[in-house]
């Protein structure tokens, strides 16, 4: 109200309300513009997510890492790379996302030759990957296969048994290093058959499979997708897969227990990782996200078969469960074989 020049006060006319109306609805908009702005830059993801893979191009992380970069890209709308990161057994990769912001832009492709075998076998290692990482999906499963240089005089798992033992701690076996299941495998192998060979670790997949079809090595236990292409071209010859059963991308190669090893069984499986104290809302997007890719695309699926996965698609909950069972299981295994890396 406002007073007369004979003191009265008087109501405010219609165009000083209507002013007061605009002024506060400018104010409003600035405040809403504000807040808009701001839950955007919050709004996960915002900018690139970097999937680091602890080991070289070529093997089974990088296949699969960039599987789930593909995946990822359309659900998140935003851009997912790839960022080899190789070293340490995987310790270099796996230190850079622990030791990242939980914040969902920096994550870890990995899984059973990662993130289970290394701290089972390192009585130092510098991780507890139980607390450290935060699971985020299970997304495949694939066995590994016995190859052997295709100019080594054997073509079954018996033949090779013998081979061996006329040569104790003479031949050469690649890994795609010291702590992975292929070195698991054959550390088992040696173990059931009474055979002694030589572990030459290399910093992933790509490379021990190079080097051991040019005879630098004679043999390997490679996972499925990293050879399947080479074993059914030929260029290295499969004697045995690792699996409970045999695998329907190479139906005539018999299991390990099939070809006299009782029992025998290691799997791989991959999963999604992010450093601890990622927020439950981005690791519930991004989990959703890999669930709905790997179960629901058909062009990734189709893709995974073809690559020697099988695809899973289970969600965080699942994949914590997953990992500390697997976790229990091969730490009996690997305790009772003596199996450790040196400090």
């Amino acid at each position: 109200m406002r007073c007369s020049p004979d003191g009265a006060k008087r109501n405010p006319g219609p165009l000083s309300r209507i002013a007061a109306l605009r002024a506060f609805i400018r104010a409003t908009f600035v405040v809403l513009a504000a807040v808009t702005a701001a839950h955007a830059q919050d709004r996960y993801p915002s900018r690139t997510v970097r999937l680091v893979v602890a080991f070289e191009p070529g093997g089974v992380a990088d296949i699969m890492g960039r599987l789930m970069a593909q995946a990822l890209r359309p659900r998140l709308n935003q851009n997912v790379i790839v960022e080899n990161r190789p070293g340490g057994d995987g310790l270099i990769g796996m230190g850079s996302v622990v030791r990242a912001d939980p914040d969902g832009y920096t994550l870890l492709v990995g899984g059973f030759g990662g993130q289970i075998i290394p701290p089972l076998m390192r009585d130092d290692f510098p991780f507890d990957v139980r607390r450290d990482l935060t699971k985020v999906a299970l997304t495949a499963e694939f066995g590994n296969v016995l190859v052997v240089n295709k100019s080594l005089p054997v073509n079954s798992v018996a033949e090779l048994i013998a081979w061996l033992k006329a040569r104790p701690g003479a031949v050469n076996f690649a890994s795609s290093g010291r702590a992975t299941s292929d070195r698991l495998a054959a550390e088992l192998f040696m173990l059931e058959t009474g055979t002694k060979m030589v572990d030459v670790p290399y910093k992933g997949g790509g490379g021990a499979l190079v080097d051991m079809m040019a005879g630098t090595t004679q043999l390997m236990f490679p996972q499925l997708p990293a050879v399947l292409a080479l074993a059914k071209s030929g260029q290295v010859r499969p004697l045995a897969v690792t699996s409970r059963t045999r695998l329907a991308q190479l139906p005539d190669v018999p299991t390990l227990d099939e070809s006299g090893l009782p029992g025998f069984h290691v799997s791989s499986w991959n999963e999604l990782f992010a450093p601890r104290g990622l927020p439950d809302d981005v690791r519930d997007i991004l989990s959703a996200a890999l669930v709905d890719a790997i179960r629901n695309d058909a062009e990734i699926r189709t893709r995974m078969a073809t690559l020697g996965v099988t695809p899973l698609g289970e969600d965080a909950a699942h994949a914590e469960a997953f990992f500390n069972q697997e976790l229990d299981r091969w730490k009996i295994v690997i305790d009772r074989a003596g199996i450790k890396l040196p400090r």
